[in-house]
């Protein structure tokens, strides 16, 4: 109901009137018209950018969290977001973006699978992957990451067009998304998602701990690396798109699974429509009510911090009572 509702007013809100739109969509279909339309070329490609991006964020979310069994991992708690953002910094500053037409989503791809692979490794002593490091890793090699790309943007400070550039891509607006911009994540999402729900039933042998999958058959190793790789499509497309959409992928999964359960086969399409008609629900709020100071990025970070808190309090609160320390 909210995605449906959600949709029919991300498609149709706008000063345009209607008869404007049908006659520019019939003009265009019978005379092949190329004048812009505002319905074809502004509002359809933003509602498919919306719901990838809410969808992609949800099941890395929710397939780290499996994989790390740890509530607290998702894209941005673990770095991965950050390193397809220091990428992409670096592709706007080289200018590929003019000369290749897939460069930023490739950065973005290859920046999020490599900071994922490097908090991965760096999590991992004498051949165990360390859980109570995981997240401390992750947010370490974040702050090193989100330090690197503010020297490199106070640098380029005399570059106005190039800071107003990657500034606005940053903070995750939804303004002046285009056809360009489903082309350059459309793809990583489609072969993301279908990763992912190829190997939910592995996923939810997985996270019963690596001996036990792999006494049941589970190539754990294999399915883990293929897993990383479908999320740094799924987070890289949403990078390239939209920008850092910060705690999106840790709210929805850790709510969801307390509603749906632990199934991915049930998870994943869950997260998958919640994610999208959330962040379709956002958007449209933010158009509705002209709030022209945030973008939907900065409204996920300020609500997905305070949960982030409240999570970390309420984990480290349970561990104090279940060791007896009478916290």
């Amino acid at each position: 109901m909210l995605f449906a509702l959600a949709s029919i007013i991300t498609l149709t809100f706008g000063p345009t009137s209607w008869t404007t739109i049908w006659n520019g969509i019939i003009d265009r279909m019978v005379h092949g018209s190329s004048l812009w339309n505002p319905l074809l070329d502004e509002r359809l490609p933003r509602l498919i950018v919306l719901v990838c991006t809410g969808a992609s964020l949800a099941v890395s979310g929710a397939v780290l969290q499996s994989l790390f069994h740890n509530p607290l991992a998702s894209p941005s708690i673990l770095g991965i977001s950050f390193g397809g953002s220091l990428a992409v910094t670096l592709a706007f500053l080289l200018e590929w973006h003019l000369h290749y037409p897939y460069a930023l989503p490739a950065s973005a791809f290859c920046g999020c699978l490599l900071t994922l692979l490097c908090v991965y490794g760096l999590s991992i002593r004498k051949g165990e992957l360390q859980m109570t490091t995981l997240i401390l890793t992750g947010i370490a090699i974040s702050t090193l990451l989100l330090a690197v790309q503010g020297a490199i943007t106070y640098a380029l400070r005399d570059q106005w067009e190039l800071i107003q550039t990657i500034t606005e891509w940053e903070a995750g607006s939804t303004a002046d998304r285009s056809w360009k911009h489903v082309n350059m994540q459309l793809p990583l999402t489609l072969v993301g998602l279908a990763g992912c729900w190829n190997y939910a039933k592995e996923i939810n042998i997985m996270a019963l701990g690596e001996e036990e999958a792999t006494n049941l058959g589970v190539e754990v190793s294999k399915i883990r690396w293929r897993l990383f790789l479908c999320i740094a499509l799924l987070t890289g497309g949403t990078i390239a798109a939209m920008g850092i959409i910060a705690f999106f992928g840790l709210v929805l999964p850790h709510v969801l699974r307390r509603i749906s359960g632990p199934d991915n086969r049930r998870l994943m399409p869950l997260n998958i429509l919640v994610g999208g008609s959330t962040l379709l629900a956002l958007d449209v709020i933010l158009r509705v009510f002209e709030i022209h100071a945030f973008s939907i990025g900065n409204i996920s970070a300020i609500l997905g911090g305070i949960f982030f808190l409240l999570l970390l309090f309420g984990t480290q609160k349970k561990q104090c009572f279940y060791e007896g320390l009478g916290c």
